[in-house]
């Protein structure tokens, strides 16, 4: 194999952020909807504004400091409404500052799988150090946990997505053969038997010892392999990463009493930490011909984590994770363990629940969404379990929630999108 995959996670972009007016009057009691329209990762969310971007009070975006070096913060949106609890929003937005920068930089440490940082113990060191006892941070350590109980394979196929990496990277469709499975035998086959090694507990098993202590066993005939092909990255959480990162940053938020506001992530999770009683907004989409337009607008309140699966592009951030062929094919990081390939059995699928976060609904979700198709029972289990579904199908949006509340139905080309709720 013998191919390094370029990290872009510290390349610098914008923010994709809209600006759009509307009158302040009575805007703590109307829907939180109103002044700026962020689109991560397919959804959109929409709040009200009062002294935006001022340090006086009112909703703003909270801002990472690389100051100490690179963040995850350019892959995520903090939006927080200053001054309305104890605190002046000066120090309120002195000291989220602090606290988010701090995380965002540790988190982007972490979760790296090409770089080594001083004094880290991150995936990268895991990787460098196969059949050692290594103690990484709890953050860490709580995402292993999940990982272990859902029984996920995936974070095993890190050998896989630094091949897609280059995927993504490839500047026309003539570059892929190289990397994609679907144009290629030979790239099929190494695919395919790296996916063996990853299914395998007998091959590799990354092994939770207590007190954040790990060993990533990674049997002889794997590092032969490994060495043979030049592979040196054997972790890697692909798409679940943001989801933990996500759901870290909420519980250390929530947990500093940091409660009102929201934090997502571009390629859709989120996690809603305001327990006021406001009313927040997430935009639903379907994807019509090459693109995607909105079919409604979810309105929702209280504490909840969100995740939204999509395989099209939407953004320009949409570049790091998916790439869309000159004939409409799409190659995508929802890589399968039963081959490596990506796979999705929906356009768009959101899952949400007021009790488990991200990472968890990723976790749960995976196997329904990585798929050929849907298994639309295991979305009526996972409905009677409080983890609630909604997806499009023929101008229909379909929700296992029947107190979904649905606003703004979208009227494309003379036919008006309809809702199947429960």
């Amino acid at each position: 194999m013998g191919r390094t995959a370029r990290d872009n996670r510290d390349r610098p972009h914008p923010k994709p952020v809209q600006r759009i007016e509307l009158s302040e009057k009575n805007w703590k009691r109307r829907l939180l909807a109103a002044a700026l329209l962020l689109v991560v990762g397919g959804a959109a969310i929409a709040y009200s504004v009062s002294g935006l971007f001022s340090a006086e009070s009112g909703w703003q975006a909270i801002e990472a400091s690389t100051a100490g070096g690179p963040t995850c913060a350019d892959e995520l949106v903090f939006l927080y409404e200053l001054g309305a609890g104890e605190l002046s929003a000066r120090r309120e937005l002195r000291e989220l500052t602090a606290l988010y920068s701090d995380a965002c930089r540790k988190l982007f440490q972490l979760y790296h799988t090409v770089e080594s940082f001083e004094g880290v113990i991150n995936l990268r060191e895991i990787s460098l150090h196969p059949n050692e006892t290594l103690t990484v941070d709890e953050a860490l350590y709580q995402a292993f946990e999940a990982v272990e109980r859902a029984e996920d394979r995936t974070v095993y196929l890190g050998p896989v997505y630094a091949r897609y990496l280059d995927l993504f990277n490839c500047e026309d469709d003539v570059q892929l053969v190289d990397f994609d499975p679907a144009l290629s035998r030979e790239v099929a086959e190494e695919y395919r038997a790296l996916a063996a090694y990853a299914r395998d507990p007998q091959s590799i098993e990354l092994r939770l010892l207590g007190d954040g202590q790990v060993c990533l066993y990674v049997s002889e005939e794997y590092l032969a392999y490994a060495e043979q092909e030049g592979i040196d990255c054997f972790l890697d959480f692909g798409w679940l990463r943001n989801a933990f990162i996500t759901d870290y940053l909420a519980e250390l938020m929530t947990a500093r009493g940091f409660t009102h506001g929201s934090i997502s992530s571009y390629d859709g999770f989120s996690r809603n930490l305001d327990g006021r009683g406001l009313t927040y907004a997430l935009n639903l989409y379907d994807r019509v011909g090459d693109g995607g337009v909105r079919a409604a607008v979810m309105e929702y309140e209280g504490p909840m984590g969100i995740i939204c699966l999509r395989d099209y592009p939407l953004n320009s951030l949409d570049d790091w994770r998916i790439y869309q062929l000159e004939d409409g094919g799409l190659r995508t990081t929802y890589l399968s363990p039963e081959d490596g390939r990506c796979r999705s059995a929906v356009h768009d699928l959101v899952c949400y629940s007021r009790q488990a976060g991200c990472g968890e609904l990723a976790l749960r979700l995976a196997p329904v969404y990585v798929a050929e198709a849907l298994d639309v029972e295991t979305l009526a289990q996972l409905a009677g379990e409080g983890i609630h579904s909604i997806r499009c199908e023929d101008r229909v949006i379909y929700g296992t929630d029947p107190g979904l509340k649905l606003t703004g139905l979208y009227d494309l080309d003379g036919v008006r999108y309809t809702a199947s709720l429960g």
